[in-house]
């Protein structure tokens, strides 16, 4: 089988401390490196967003068991395309929140469009709103 990507979007069922969110992304480095799948992981007051890549049936069993985490609800795949290399290589997991600082590589209006429509449906209606949004944060990992 092939390379696939998926992203996600979802809403956190509490607020999320910088320690949850720690928590979070201590578990699913671990897992990643077994499953040899990257990704990035983006959280801003409750919303969710995250690529994942790796073998296509080993990103849709993931995909499958991140719906059940009970952290989170609406979880909602915005967009699953078959990708022939990694955008994601070299870590298993990379995390950013989002503030009100506009990224590398974003024009203001953009970002401030993202911030102010933090929903399913915004990057269901274009998901390259999401690609374009998760590419910024590739080289600005949090923690």
């Amino acid at each position: 089988m092939g390379l696939t990507s998926l992203v996600y979007v979802s809403h956190a069922t509490h607020p999320m401390t910088d320690d949850d969110l720690k928590q979070i992304l201590e578990t699913a480095q671990e897992n990643n490196k077994k499953l040899d799948v990257s990704g990035m992981l983006l959280y801003r007051e409750g919303f969710f967003i995250q690529a994942l890549e790796g073998e296509t049936s080993v990103v849709v069993a993931l995909y499958d068991k991140i719906r059940q985490d009970p952290r989170h609800v609406a979880v909602t795949a915005i967009d699953t395309h078959p990708i022939t290399e990694r955008s994601f290589t070299g870590w298993s997991i990379g995390f950013n929140k989002l503030s009100d600082s506009v990224p590398q590589g974003m024009d203001k209006a953009s970002y401030t469009d993202v911030l102010s429509n933090l929903t399913s449906e915004f990057f269901t209606e274009q998901p390259d709103r999401a690609t374009m949004l998760l590419q910024s944060f590739r080289r600005q990992i949090y923690f």
